[in-house]
């Protein structure tokens, strides 16, 4: 860790300096922050018995220590904006540590413009960073590395409407042998129109493509659960104000979801994202959210997860330096095309009960401090499947 904190010293003084030489052209923003992280049930067992059956011992909780240094450099030639961002972390468990890590990532992006009605963004990035615990309750260090490129356009073709289309390819590699059949290859397209008028009233209609190929399945994996499958959206996008300090919005999508040779696993249906945005004062503002969607879940048995839910989430700015927010949700998992003769044909079905509360304290313009906590409820018709934590965080950064 001493190592880790002297490289950051030196790098926070080495980018210190570079924007006084390059001031208007290139804007050079450097910044460190380190962390303490206290989970009680790390690897989301759902109960002791299951973590000593695991890896021998009862125990469920650690601390982690971790370390970020970053920088995002923003370079505007003319009309055009180079955006970079990197990030290099460090985290290390008081207890497991087989869980300790080095996590990095980098994005490249060029937001474009000919003229003044037609522009788009070109983008590329790549992330490491260790897997998570909420479906698959291993005690193992699984590093992921996740990367994107996007190219999209935009047409004004009148004040109040726009064409866009854009193209994204993703792509999920995990390093263990084990995990290799959730490897995923996306290839998303979308096409559109939006109309969008000076009062903020929205009313948007697109389509969406997304192939996901899954290379690494082979025999029982590939057999029962397919190497394939193809997610075919129409989507409306609406918002709309009815006052000055409300805002209403909304996704709808009719979603049809198709798996080649497995018909069984195929979905149709709608998903729904609906939104209200309420200033209750100056000082406090309201969130409230109502979903019914359909999402990819980091499971060999289930490749999407239907979910529907509702969320409140209160923001309280107590003064210029001080806010406090707060949350809690409940939520129900459907997980689409489980191997019923592994479940004694049941489908998997999960209920959540969901907390997060976070005090936040900028004493400076650069600097930040904020204590978080984040709690959930899980229960499940799989055994073992269920699960409960809380977590605690407390944070320090500074932005050079």
């Amino acid at each position: 860790m001493l190592k880790i904190y002297k490289s950051v010293t030196v790098w926070c003084l080495i980018f210190f300096s570079i924007p006084s030489i390059a001031e208007g052209i290139i804007d050079i923003k450097p910044y460190v922050s380190t962390s303490i992280d206290y989970d009680d049930n790390v690897f989301r067992f759902s109960s002791p018995e299951q973590a000593k059956a695991a890896f021998g011992s009862s125990t469920t909780s650690d601390t982690v220590k971790r370390v970020d240094l970053g920088v995002d450099i923003n370079l505007r030639l003319s009309r055009q904006l180079l955006t970079l961002s990197s990030n290099f972390n460090d985290s290390r468990y008081n207890r497991f540590e087989i869980l300790d890590n080095t996590g990095k990532s980098n994005r490249l992006s060029w937001s474009w413009r000919l003229g003044n009605d037609v522009y788009g963004e070109l983008t590329a990035s790549k992330s490491e960073a260790i897997a998570g615990f909420n479906e698959i309750k291993q005690p193992v260090n699984n590093l992921r590395t996740s990367s994107h490129q996007i190219a999209s356009i935009n047409w004004n073709l009148h004040p109040d409407w726009t064409l866009s289309t854009s193209y994204e390819k993703a792509k999920t590699e995990n390093n263990l042998s084990n995990f290799k059949a959730l490897n995923r290859e996306d290839d998303i397209y979308e096409s559109g129109v939006r109309y969008l008028n000076q009062r903020g009233t929205q009313l948007g209609l697109s389509y969406r493509v997304a192939d996901s190929n899954f290379p690494s399945r082979t025999g029982f994996t590939q057999l029962f659960f397919g190497d394939e499958s193809t997610q075919k959206e129409i989507i409306t996008n609406v918002a709309w104000l009815p006052t000055s300090k409300t805002r209403i919005s909304a996704r709808i999508s009719q979603v049809s979801l198709s798996h080649p040779g497995l018909s069984t696993r195929d979905f149709n249906g709608l998903s729904q994202r609906w939104n209200i945005d309420h200033s209750l004062t100056g000082q406090v503002n309201l969130n409230l959210s109502v979903y019914q969607e359909v999402n990819p879940v980091d499971d060999v048995i289930s490749t999407y997860v239907k979910t529907k839910g509702f969320s409140v989430n209160p923001n309280w700015i107590v003064t210029s330096k001080i806010s406090l927010r707060g949350g809690f949700g409940y939520e129900e998992r459907n997980y689409l095309g489980s191997a019923g003769i592994l479940f004694n044909n049941a489908d998997r079905y999960d209920e959540s009960k969901l907390a997060n509360l976070s005090l936040t304290y900028t004493p400076t313009r650069k600097s930040l401090i904020q204590l978080q906590y984040q709690g959930e409820r899980r229960s499940s018709n799989i055994d073992n499947s269920g699960y409960q934590f809380n977590n605690l965080n407390f944070l320090l950064r500074y932005d050079f």
